[in-house]
C-alpha cells in the first residue's frame, strides 16, 4: 500500500500544496524508494504546533516540525509542520519558504527511516542526507 496524506490546515502561510505533494510523492518513490508506505502530512497553524510540542516533547512554544513514527512494518507515521515557524526559519537561513518546507518534508521522511538527532554526531550524519536528498530533489522532483 502507498498512501500519502498531505492537508493544510493552516492559513497563516499561503502554501501550494500540489507542488509539496508531488515532491513528497518522488522523495517516497525515487530517493527512498519505499516499496509501501502510509504517511500523513499536516500544515498546521503556531497554536496548534504549540499544543503538540508541549503535549509530546514538554517543550514551550511552536517548533517547525514534529515527526511521529509509528514503527510498523512498513513506513508509518504523521508529520507535522509549522509553516508560519518555516516563514521565520526561511528569513533567517536566507532560504525561500519553498526550500525551508522541503527540507522539513526530508527531515521528517529521515526520523521514519531510522535516522535521528539527539547527538551532535547523528545531528551531522542526518544533515548531510537532508543536503543530498535536497540536491536530489532539486535536480529530479
Amino acid at each position: 500500500m502507498k498512501r500519502l496524506t498531505m492537508r493544510n490546515q493552516q492559513r497563516e502561510v499561503p502554501l501550494v500544496t500540489q507542488v509539496l505533494r508531488r515532491q513528497t510523492q518522488w522523495l517516497l518513490e525515487h530517493a527512498l524508494a519505499w516499496p509501501k508506505y502510509e504517511i500523513g502530512i499536516y500544515f498546521i497553524n503556531s497554536k496548534r504546533m504549540t499544543a503538540l510540542n508541549e503535549c509530546h516533547l514538554s517543550h514551550e512554544g511552536p517548533t517547525d516540525i514534529l515527526t511521529f513514527d509509528y514503527k510498523e512494518s512498513i513506513p508509518t507515521g504523521e508529520i507535522f509542520i509549522c509553516p508560519k515557524v518555516a516563514e521565520e526559519n526561511a528569513r533567517q537561513y536566507r532560504a525561500t519558504l519553498h526550500q525551508e518546507i522541503a527540507r522539513y518534508l526530508i527531515h521528517g521522511l529521515l526520523h521514519m527511516n531510522g535516522y535521528d538527532d539527539k547527538t551532535p554526531g547523528d545531528r551531522r550524519k542526518m544533515k548531510r542526507e537532508e543536503n543530498r536528498l535536497l540536491c536530489l530533489l532539486h535536480n529530479n522532483g
